[in-house]
């Protein structure tokens, strides 16, 4: 049913009335004429006339016409199908592509009417072509996000009116957040039909490799790789580690029902500086169901040697002594500490230029303070222009007005700050969760070990985070997050500098580690010396004053995957450069490929390569501006199957049941999917909706009105013409 409206800006009253008066003064004007002219002519004339003259007077009343239209909308199915690489195995059951064809087959839902489905394929991105066939579907998807998968569909749920969804999939998601929240939050009945055999597979897979990612020549570093055994209960498994593909140690397990997982340490002691490629191999068992996840690929940079640490302190305190006991705590680290008393003076000696010329890397807690000699800032000051790492602590007493010396160097600046000091807890957020401070474990589930962290001290201290800056953690005060950063890291041209802004970090250890220990739970990481290892690892990591620093964005990718690479180029003054000419060779894989990189401002560049086949790489990127060398960098990289699609080959039946029982829908397998449709039109919600559409014209402002109104006084002027009238 169709309704229209027709409204102006004024009175209809007046309208109605300046009309009538535009008509009377046409028959006005017409009354007399000279020369006389017959009454058929005379009533032409008064009718152009007249029409122009309303037509004019309806534009400026700004006429709108209002179309109000009801219609029915068709409910529609959202069909999410798994195109990863795990739906793409065979089991006990068979090959699951076949399997998963058949699934499809049985729900019948391409029997339903284009208008009534929308059907999109998903691994780690979302794909939804306009009209699916069997040929979209590739299982090559590197990794599994089902919760990605429903949030989109949650999206376009209102527009698209989706009333349901069918979910197609083994349910063993390995990246994302659990998909029972985001169903649950969708709203709508979610139905799967889950792919695979839900017992153990007889498989062998490495799980992960855990190391340092910045070693030195000659200091030897664990190597932690995880094995996990599923379907077996005796044999003997073999593990290698290689070294650029060249063995150096290897360890014998035997496999038995009550051994399912090992973890093998073995000890690497690198001879070359350089970024080295370690590999973990594992021997297979007979009728596996895969060998794909039997290996895996960890990068380290190996450097020349250690690092002295001056740490400033403004007072004696418990930060001070677990941050020196921490760095203390690798073999040949030397500290060299200066303590302020009150007053201007130093326990020991005061610092001096010489002091700090062979240090590598400054460490500030709680300094400076008000009574800090300005002497002492500006040695400091010249070190971080020399391009020294920084890793700064505040405390309650610290003197962010004398901290503005060096601020040029610090990842914020302060807007400002009262010493009134309040607790607050780590807010780490999940785009947080590659920063390598945070690295755990290297899965995702480290999160939220770094948000049950005790609470900490901070003051009502306000900072602007500079633009080159990376937030690592936020804060919450009473389970409240505020918009102020808690750690904060910067690495722009040659100069790196870590944040810390709060006090107390004591207390994670106390409060947090010993406390767990104290319990029994000797499992539970000490977040307080992984955090400040891996700052120091990575404050550790030089850069040599480059003025060209091109990277990739990862080192190792999955296949089909893009590789990005960014670069940052400076002329001699660390100035950032916008105009530069900046290409990359890249080579590996029995081929050559060359890209420019794009500038997107401030001296950064950008660039992405598609395509390349599984190999190791190398890469050499040299800039150039009026065909000037800059100078160069040079990197490495991996392209290859990572085994995240293999480490768990179950059907995840209790994941897909619980999905379809939370939200009203209905897990099926394979063979019992033909009754989805029968469950489909039970529904009560899966039905048409009213939609009401409202459309707006505004006449006054098309042209055809006007020209019409034009037209007729053209004519009017024409016939009079015609008559010989003035």
């Amino acid at each position: 049913m169709n309704s229209y409206y027709l409204g102006i800006t004024g009175p209809w009253w007046l309208t109605v009335l300046l009309i009538l008066i535009a008509v009377t003064f046409s028959i006005f004007s017409y009354r007399t004429t000279v020369p006389p002219i017959s009454s058929a002519r005379k009533i032409v004339l008064i009718a152009l006339r007249s029409v122009g003259l309303s037509l004019l007077l309806f534009i400026l009343f700004e006429p709108i016409l209002t179309i109000i239209r009801g219609t029915q909308e068709p409910p529609k199915l959202a069909v999410l199908l798994d195109n990863s690489l795990s739906v793409s195995q065979s089991d006990a059951l068979g090959d699951r592509k076949i399997i998963f064809r058949k699934a499809i087959e049985n729900s019948n839902f391409l029997s339903f009417d284009k208008d009534k489905l929308k059907t999109t394929l998903f691994s780690s991105d979302i794909y939804s072509p306009e009209e699916f066939t069997f040929k979209e579907i590739n299982f090559n998807g590197q990794m599994t996000d089902i919760a990605k998968a429903l949030k989109w569909v949650s999206s376009i749920a209102e527009k698209e009116n989706i009333q349901a969804v069918l979910l197609i999939t083994d349910g063993a998601f390995n990246t994302g957040n659990n998909p029972i929240y985001d169903a649950e939050f969708f709203g709508k009945p979610v139905f799967t039909i889950g792919i695979g055999d839900s017992s153990e597979p007889r498989d062998v897979s490495l799980q992960s490799i855990i190391t340092n990612e910045n070693i030195y020549i000659n200091n030897p570093v664990p190597v932690n790789i995880n094995v996990k055994v599923s379907g077996y209960n005796e044999g003997v498994l073999t593990l290698k580690l290689l070294d650029n593909g060249v063995q150096i140690a290897e360890q014998k397990f035997s496999v038995n029902p009550d051994r399912k997982s090992f973890t093998a340490v073995f000890e690497y002691s690198p001879k070359q500086e350089g970024i080295r490629k370690l590999t973990a191999s594992i021997s297979s068992l007979k009728n596996e169901i895969t060998t794909k996840n039997n290996s895996a690929n960890e990068f380290v940079n190996v450097l020349k040697n250690k690092r002295k640490i001056a740490i400033f302190a403004g007072s004696i305190n418990p930060d001070f002594s677990f941050v020196k006991n921490s760095f203390l705590s690798e073999k040949g680290v030397e500290i060299v500490s200066f303590i302020q008393k009150k007053g201007s003076e130093f326990y020991d000696r005061q610092p001096s230029e010489a002091d700090l010329k062979d240090a590598e890397m400054l460490v500030l807690i709680g300094f400076p303070i008000t009574e800090t000699p300005p002497n002492v800032m500006q040695i400091i000051k010249k070190e971080l222009e020399r391009g020294k790492p920084l890793l700064f602590v505040a405390s309650q007493y610290l003197d962010y007005n004398k901290l503005k010396a060096i601020e040029d160097y610090l990842p914020f600046t302060t807007i400002s700050s009262k010493p009134q000091e309040f607790l607050a807890v780590p807010d780490v957020k999940p785009e947080y969760a590659s920063n390598p401070l945070l690295r755990v474990t290297g899965k995702d589930s480290d999160i939220d070990l770094w948000n049950q962290l005790p609470p900490v001290f901070r003051t009502e201290t306000f900072v602007k985070v500079k633009p080159e800056s990376e937030i690592v953690s936020g804060l919450k005060v009473n389970n409240a997050p505020l918009k102020e950063p808690l750690i904060l890291t910067r690495s722009f041209g040659n100069k790196k500098t870590i944040a810390f802004l709060c006090y107390g970090l004591f207390r994670w250890k106390l409060l947090g580690y010993a406390s767990e220990v104290s319990k029994g739970r000797t499992e539970t990481p000490d977040l307080f010396d992984i955090i400040m290892a891996n700052s120091r690892k990575w404050l550790s990591t030089p850069q040599d004053n480059k003025q060209v620093i091109i990277r990739t964005t990862k080192k190792l990718y999955t296949n089909n995957e893009t590789v990005e690479f960014i670069g940052q180029i400076y002329d001699a003054a660390y100035t950032p450069i916008e105009n530069a000419n900046v290409q990359v060779k890249v080579a590996g894989g029995n081929q050559e490929r060359d890209l420019t990189l794009t500038s997107i401002g401030n001296g950064r560049y950008t660039g992405k390569l598609e395509g390349l086949p599984e190999s190791d790489y190398f890469f050499t990127g040299n800039a150039e501006i009026n065909s000037r060398r800059i100078g160069s960098d040079k990197g490495r990289f991996n392209v290859g199957q990572i085994a995240l699609e293999f480490q768990d080959l179950r059907m995840n039946s209790s994941l897909l049941r619980t999905i379809s029982e939370r939200t009203g829908g209905k897990f099926y397998l394979t063979n019992d999917a033909t009754s989805f449709l029968n469950d489909l039109e039970k529904l009560r919600n899966f039905a048409p909706k009213s939609v009401t559409i409202r459309n707006e014209s505004a006449l006054w402002n098309y042209p055809l009105l006007l020209i019409i109104s034009i037209l007729c006084f053209a004519i009017e002027w024409f016939l009079r013409k015609r008559a010989g009238m003035l």
